[in-house]
């Protein structure tokens, strides 16, 4: 059985990253108090743009900020992490000052070689649309899957990685989530359930839509299928989440263990 207030949000997105959230770090914190959220983890892109605001206003709410990025690799990829201690902070804030005073700005990269630096400063997942596992899955079904997975053990080490799971009531993702699933077990990697959090509230799915368009040089007319489908990257409570993945007890657990 499935204890809620075993849930914490690890993978939220704020309005500092690069026109990929819609909140404001205050305004997910508000939310995630709301919701009973005991911890939530900011995951801006790379960087920690709204990590202090988002950590002051969680004081104020009653719940642990924890900090965290998502950094972008050179194949285009991107890998989420959750920095361990102070140290964790400061070996992850090093990387992305190099990788961001070589390249333009906005399209810095990290070297995979490089996670190898930071390999013992932080927790990393699998990420979701963007990430790894699903960027291979679209491109070779299981195989590049397996294939984006060996990639991140060739750097990371296996007791730091964690395969994300998420649910967004999009047709088709009930076969990606039993190949991570499957995967996982294959490789003997603990499951963690994350909502992928880009806003705060359903309806603000309506300006993620517009950033999305801005991003992309296009219009709302235009866009297609390069909207979500639907408003569920909502910050959502544990009941929510427990019920979402009433199947996979273990990915909720893992994010209060995590």
């Amino acid at each position: 059985m499935i204890d809620p207030s075993d849930y914490r949000e690890l993978h939220l997105r704020s309005a500092f990253s690069f026109l990929r959230g819609a909140s404001s770090p205050e305004s997910l914190a508000d939310r995630a108090g709301e919701c009973g959220l005991a911890e939530a983890a900011l995951c801006d892109r790379d960087g920690f743009y709204g990590s202090v605001r988002f950590h002051q206003r969680a004081k104020e709410n009653g719940f642990r900020a924890i900090v965290g990025t998502e950094l972008t690799m050179e194949d285009g990829s991107v890998v989420p992490l959750l920095v361990k201690s102070r140290e964790g902070y400061q070996a992850v804030s090093r990387l992305l000052t190099r990788a961001q005073l070589r390249a333009a700005k906005g399209t810095a990269r990290i070297r995979w070689s490089e996670l190898e630096e930071i390999a013992e400063a932080a927790a990393f997942l699998t990420g979701d649309a963007e990430g790894p596992l699903e960027r291979g899955w679209r491109a070779d079904g299981r195989r590049g899957m397996e294939e984006a997975l060996v990639k991140m053990k060739t750097h990371l080490p296996e007791r730091h990685l964690h395969v994300e799971l998420q649910r967004h009531a999009i047709r088709g993702e009930e076969a990606l989530v039993r190949a991570k699933v499957d995967l996982a077990a294959a490789h003997r990697l603990p499951l963690l359930a994350t909502n992928g959090v880009c806003y705060a509230h359903a309806e603000n799915r309506q300006v993620q839509d517009v950033f999305t368009c801005l991003r992309e040089h296009t219009t709302l007319d235009a866009a297609g299928r390069l909207l979500a489908v639907n408003g569920e990257r909502h910050v959502k409570t544990g009941a929510e989440m427990a019920a979402l993945f009433y199947d996979h007890p273990g990915a909720i657990l893992r994010t209060r263990r995590l």
